[in-house]
């Protein structure tokens, strides 16, 4: 799955929750929060992995469900030191969104659930060898590429497009953070 897959993944998450549960909009700290969170599994495993040769699927510590509760509960203590426990559930969500989208893209690509992307330390899926990681990432937009040329519109595609459009749609709804925070200060300095 693609990084801004995962952060997609996770805000509409993380933005339907809040929204549902607690009758608010995602504000810019957590969304950024999210972003954070979002990407972190692949931003630990793909180095460890294709550049150091640790797993060379690039699926392990990161990815682990055994592992998530220690990340958790780190970020937790972070934020509540800070007075911010909003982020440590805003971080959690994003961050356990990681793997369980790795396993729906799984799916949506027509092959089967390969759940030890999730078991490190006990197991780990077969691995690749493609080389270093600019190697993987010029082959993944290769068959990223290959795919949009060859393939039309499969069901993978479709569905990134309705999660492409559905968390535009909700993120515009939710007044696009952190965006409008950004904005909101620049107008303010410039009339001072």
């Amino acid at each position: 799955m693609w990084p801004w897959e995962h952060l997609a993944f996770a805000y509409v998450l993380y933005s339907l929750t809040k929204n549902v549960g607690f009758r608010a909009s995602p504000s810019g700290r957590e969304t950024i929060v999210v972003a954070i969170g979002s990407q972190l599994p692949d931003l630990v495993d793909k180095p460890l992995g294709w550049t150091f040769g640790f797993a060379e699927t690039g699926y392990s510590i990161g990815h682990s469900i055994f592992v998530a509760p220690a990340v958790c509960l780190v970020a937790y203590a972070v934020a509540a030191r800070r007075g911010a426990r909003a982020l440590a559930g805003a971080f959690s969500l994003a961050y356990l969104s990681h793997p369980i989208a790795d396993l729906l893209s799984q799916l949506l690509r027509g092959g089967g659930v390969d759940g030890r992307i999730m078991l490190w330390p006990i197991a780990s899926p077969p691995g690749t060898d493609h080389g270093g990681f600019l190697d993987h990432l010029l082959l993944y937009l290769a068959r990223y590429i290959y795919q949009l040329l060859t393939g039309g519109l499969t069901i993978e595609i479709v569905a990134q497009l309705l999660l492409g459009l559905a968390v535009v749609a909700l993120w515009l709804s939710d007044g696009a953070p952190p965006t409008a925070d950004v904005w909101r200060l620049l107008r303010t300095r410039s009339h001072q």
